[in-house]
């Protein structure tokens, strides 16, 4: 018989112990496993949602501090996540959060904060909207459909193209006070360009397409995207009449344009023109964001995860690019054999990432998927991207097309808001009075800040 000392006891005890807590806090995910996957979503879902309450500005149902849209991405991932998996956990919250903070004009763009977003921050609640159209996402009774909502975000937005410049495109923010307003970004208009693309599919509304084909053919042309290499930029400036685009790669400007050509391949029954799109898209795609440093089949936001400078936005961006290639695989079935082995092995580094403890809570998600284990990186934002890759692997497994009017019926275009809103989406609906009047005077009260701040500084 072998004898063990105290102090070896101990160690022994020790190391049984914290190999125990690695095999609780592991996600346990095993790809092709539905069950596994969902066990793994409840387990990330948990930690959200109390990050979600804790950070709801004075208990607003979807205003988070110091950020609108984000919880706008978030039911945008939960619906996605129980069309997939029929989990109708979070459903509710889902339900009424979405169409309160739809405004007093059921178009994303509340006079409460209108003076202060961007066309992204609208975009991404258009997109949320279009996804319970196309998961079948219960209507509210009483209330707009959720495709008359996508379609509201859709008609402020082409409102707003602007061809004084660049001949075209959107640009990043709204009025001319805000910080960016010279600058036409990516995932402004390339979520314009997904939001119209879902619309014409799920709509069989010509109006949409063409939108959509106006909104490629301009980022071609203006330098956001190079289809030589399939490249997308970050944004182009309005100074130089966008002539230097910015280099930044992120996850989700690909995700947008990739997805929306994807939809478009969809409608239009396989035209060529975007399935070479879709090919140029996804090729440079999988080789820019999936790098040999961890394997090779793990998803990285390559920009800013390598030096941990990733900021709230940045970190949610992989679980929007892996919902968005799930579709590509879905929809452009000649893609799959490509996606597939990404999005698994990405689902895999979740699983042994998302093993973080931290005021109670545990299987916090860090920002690096590849890192095997949670590298501090806590919040509502990496367990949101974490869902994503989960939900991605299950959108695969169940392979349902998203729907369109014809098998989701109750979700037509023509359940308008009250506000007499026009039935023909290619008469767009501007911007109201009163938001113009809200914006005028914040803007006013910004000029008078900064004369007298410059006042101050120029008296002798």
């Amino acid at each position: 018989m072998r004898y063990f000392n105290g102090r070896q006891l101990c160690a022994t005890s020790l190391l049984l112990l914290l190999n125990a807590q690695t095999a609780l806090s592991d996600l346990g995910i095993t790809v092709n496993n539905d069950d596994s996957y969902i066990s793994a979503a409840k387990e990330v879902i948990s930690p959200m949602m109390e990050f979600y309450k804790q950070n709801q500005t004075e208990g607003i149902p979807g205003k988070l501090t110091d950020t609108w849209y984000i919880a706008g991405s978030m039911f945008m991932t939960l619906i996605q996540y129980w069309q997939a998996s029929g989990d109708d956990t979070e459903n509710k919250i889902v339900s009424h959060d979405l169409m309160f903070q739809a405004g007093e004009n059921y178009d994303y763009f509340s006079s409460n904060y209108s003076q202060w977003l961007g066309n992204d921050d609208q975009m991404f609640w258009g997109l949320a909207a279009i996804t319970a159209s196309e998961a079948g996402f219960p209507e509210r009774d009483g209330k707009p459909s959720w495709t008359s909502l996508a379609r509201a975000v859709f008609n402020e937005q082409v409102e707003r193209w602007d061809s004084t410049t660049c001949g075209g495109g959107l640009r990043w923010q709204v009025w001319p006070y805000q910080a960016g307003y010279g600058l036409k970004n990516a995932i402004s208009n390339g979520g314009l360009f997904e939001l119209s693309a879902r619309l014409a599919r799920f709509t069989k509304n010509d109006t949409y397409q063409d939108w959509a084909e106006k909104i490629w053919d301009w980022s071609a042309k203006s330098g956001l995207m190079n289809v030589k290499n399939w490249n997308i930029y970050d944004s182009v400036s309005n100074d130089d009449q966008c002539k230097s685009p910015d280099n930044h790669q992120w996850t989700y400007n690909y995700g947008t344009y990739l997805a929306g050509a994807a939809f478009l391949y969809n409608h239009t029954n396989g035209d060529e023109k975007w399935l070479k799109r879709v090919n140029g898209l996804l090729a440079t795609s999988l080789q820019t964001f999936f790098p040999k440093k961890f394997g090779g089949n793990t998803m990285s936001e390559v920009a800013c995860e390598p030096i941990m400078t990733c900021d709230r936005n940045q970190i949610c961006f992989k679980g929007y690019l892996s919902m968005w290639l799930a579709f590509t695989a879905i929809l452009v079935p000649s893609t799959r054999d490509q996606i597939l082995p990404k999005l698994q092995g990405s689902v895999e580094a979740i699983s042994t990432m998302c093993n973080g403890q931290s005021d109670g809570m545990s299987n916090l998600c860090g920002l690096t998927w590849g890192a095997g284990k949670f590298d501090g990186v806590k919040g509502l934002e990496a367990q949101m991207s974490a869902l994503g890759g989960i939900t991605a692997n299950l959108m695969l497994s169940a392979t349902q097309t998203p729907k369109t009017i014809d098998t989701n019926p109750n979700a037509d275009e023509g359940t308008v808001p009250s506000s007499g809103e026009s039935d023909d989406p290619s008469k767009p609906k501007p911007i109201t009075t009163a938001d113009r009047a809200g914006a005028w005077i914040l803007m006013v009260i910004v000029s008078v800040a900064i004369t007298g701040a410059v006042g101050w500084l120029v008296k002798p």
